[in-house]
């Protein structure tokens, strides 16, 4: 092979040297440098949107444990009375205050005695693990109270309701573990999970209100049936 002269060595470095040959050579590393960034952009935009649907449906959840929360403990207000009547032969409308009032205090009183535990059962085996287990037992003794064929045992089973509410603490340490040091975040979720124990307290007692003495209050459903036609 023939050495090269110093008029090709030359004229190749004017080439490179050339200002049209340095844009080039900036532009190409300018698309490289794009084409690395582009899929890590991605990459975090898609787990920005993953975090963001994971934090929504962890806040809906939250949102339902805190209104049936409240459910349980106001709803039984509207019909305690009646139920006392019906489940104590002595009693009437002018003594069964007395009795109303026990069966809407034994729930609370069965919060005092567990809320601790609750609270040391979801440090050894989490938040998600003790809302699931206590929703589930306060749905059982709930369907068991209003099943309950003699005064005693409707204590009984309210108190065991009460026992097994123990979604208040970690509902609220679960926000701040979501927010993940977001106190703005933090804030907002506090706000509107907390907020769902007020509307539960004004949805429920009304709805549990319509709902008392169904036989009573709109006889024209029961006409013709077994026994409400009278």
């Amino acid at each position: 092979m023939a050495p090269r002269n110093q008029h090709e060595e030359s004229s190749e470095t004017a080439v490179n040297s050339s200002p049209q040959h340095s844009s080039k050579m900036k532009h190409l590393r300018y698309d490289t440098n794009n084409k690395e960034e582009q899929p890590q952009q991605t990459a975090q935009q898609q787990k920005s949107q993953h975090d963001k649907r994971k934090h929504t449906k962890s806040t809906i959840a939250l949102c339902l444990v805190m209104l049936t929360n409240s459910c349980l403990q106001i709803s039984v207000f509207p019909y305690s009375g009646y139920m006392a009547i019906h489940l104590i032969p002595n009693a009437n409308e002018e003594n069964t205050g007395r009795y109303a009032g026990l069966i809407a205090s034994f729930y609370m009183t069965g919060r005092i005695f567990s809320s601790f535990l609750w609270g040391r059962v979801a440090d050894a085996y989490g938040r998600t693990f003790v809302m699931k287990i206590s929703s589930a037992l306060c749905a059982i003794f709930s369907i068991l109270f209003g099943l309950s064929t003699s005064f005693t045992s409707a204590l009984v089973f309210r108190f065991l309701c009460g026992v097994s509410s123990g979604t208040m603490g970690p509902v609220k340490t679960s926000v701040s573990e979501l927010s993940k040091g977001n106190q703005d975040l933090e804030n907002k979720t506090m706000s509107l999970v907390i907020g769902m124990w007020g509307w539960g307290f004004l949805i429920f007692p009304a709805l549990s209100g319509a709902l008392a003495e169904p036989v009573k209050q709109y006889p024209h459903l029961f006409q013709g049936g077994g026994g409400g036609g009278d």
